[in-house]
């Protein structure tokens, strides 16, 4: 069995969409693990479709690679089916771990809601980090008990909703969604469409040649448990896959840690070496794939030091054989560079994949 990791290694928005989607291409059939986060993630890729974004599949997906969820992915039922069901090509098996966890509309709304409060761009607008804080204090109930018990769900809102009462003030204007029926009815039914599209599975109950992680965010946005501007609730790094992979067997590992020959941010956290996008190279024009998001804010750029790049993923890969690959080089060449540094290096453009 062979299994590739696929790693931001910086803020996000690397390319990682970009490397899965090749790596799924190349293998045939393939399962693309969703490792962590939720659909917050956006990875992009260019095709002749035009550019796709992929938040709850994998970016493998598009050549034909099946979907799993991993324990620590955030499942949003409403994101499923709309996603599913704009999907060009779409997957022939979708499994999912029993055991993971499952955003509110309230989560979603306390979400934007507190953004709005603090002022500030920094989330997608996505709930992660509310549906996790949440859980820790009312106890998750895993998705298909909770589906199989439809007298709990009035019960269970209103405990949700009471929870977030209790923390902070909804506003006159979100009051009329926030007590809508309407919109629980609405929830119910992409529950209900989620689940009749998945199967929740172990991971060593499957068999697959070949299994593609996909990780995500990046390394500089690693969980340190709090809910700032700058780290995502999770480890972005090689441990979830790791974890997963100990229970398998033999399996030859593989990492592909990922990055622009510059760095990128979305939103208002702390960016290493900023500067204009217009200082980077003349040929680093406006992004094909990452756009404006209301939520996140602007799209940020920054001069990327590359011994400190190999330094973090050096500390992340803990002896892993690894390939560095380095997207948008069609934009700013710095493979030579790179190649000083690192043993592996894989240039790769923005061309279609």
């Amino acid at each position: 069995m062979r299994a590739d990791i696929v790693i931001g290694a910086n803020y996000g928005d690397e390319g990682k969409g970009t490397v899965v989607a090749r790596l799924a291409k190349e293998c045939g059939k393939a399962l693309n693990i969703l490792t962590n986060g939720g659909s917050q993630r956006g990875h992009s890729i260019l095709t002749k479709e035009g550019s796709m974004t992929f938040q709850h599949f994998g970016s493998g997906t598009y050549h034909g690679a099946d979907n799993y969820y991993s324990t620590w992915y955030i499942l949003n039922p409403m994101q499923f089916v709309e996603e599913y069901d704009q999907l060009v090509r779409k997957p022939k098996f979708i499994y999912r771990d029993y055991h993971c966890r499952w955003s509110t509309p309230y989560d979603i709304m306390a979400n934007l809601i507190e953004e709005e409060q603090r002022g500030r761009k920094a989330s997608c607008g996505m709930g992660i980090w509310k549906t996790i804080e949440r859980s820790n204090n009312i106890p998750p109930i895993p998705f298909d008990d909770f589906m199989a018990k439809p007298e709990l769900w009035p019960l269970y809102f209103a405990d949700v909703r009471r929870y977030y009462e209790n923390r902070m003030t909804i506003p006159d204007r979100w009051r009329d969604l926030w007590l809508s029926n309407g919109i629980m009815r609405h929830f119910i039914a992409d529950c209900k469409r989620m689940q009749s599209l998945t199967e929740a599975v172990s991971l060593e109950s499957l068999n697959y040649e070949h299994l593609i992680f996909e990780n995500g965010q990046g390394l500089l946005l690693s969980d340190t448990g709090k809910d700032t501007a700058d780290t995502t609730p999770s480890d972005t790094g090689i441990n979830y896959a790791l974890s997963m992979i100990r229970n398998l067997g033999e399996v030859d590992v593989c990492a592909h840690y990922v990055t622009r020959p510059y760095l990128t941010r979305h939103g208002d956290g702390h960016i290493m070496g900023t500067t204009d996008r217009s200082n980077l190279s003349a040929s680093v024009s406006e992004d094909r794939t990452n756009h404006y998001n209301e939520h996140q804010g602007a799209f940020r750029y920054g001069h990327l030091d590359i011994s400190t790049l190999r330094q973090r993923i050096k500390t992340d890969a803990r002896g892993i054989d690894f390939i560095l690959d380095v997207t948008h080089c069609d934009e700013m060449d710095r493979i030579t560079d790179f190649r000083r540094v690192f043993n592996n290096v894989n240039a790769i453009d923005t061309a279609m994949v």
